[in-house]
């Protein structure tokens, strides 16, 4: 059962993780935590580079979650820097 001060981090795949809220804990911490998670629970791979994504805005690492804008209660996603963005994309000839 989440308590009130805990966030969730959403993996690609779709798995969740709830974790307590550190209005200082880093950005980056945070999502080295989650993708260690995931990539031990096959939700992902920990190889790959990660950013932490809140209501589609990539939130830089160095930041704490409160500077952020990162609240109790938020969703975070978890995603991939390596999704094709314009003009990485394979071109169909």
């Amino acid at each position: 059962m989440q308590r009130t001060d805990d966030i969730t981090l959403k993996a690609p795949s779709g798995a969740t993780l709830t974790e307590r809220y550190h209005a200082h804990e880093t950005v980056g911490k945070l999502l080295e935590q989650a993708v260690r998670e995931f990539g031990r629970e096959g939700q992902l791979d920990p190889s790959k580079p990660y950013i932490l994504v809140l209501n589609a805005t990539p939130l830089e690492d160095q930041l704490t979650l409160e500077a952020a804008g990162v609240r109790p209660g938020d969703v975070l996603n978890v995603r991939s820097k390596s999704i094709p963005g314009d003009g990485d994309a394979p071109r169909v000839l």
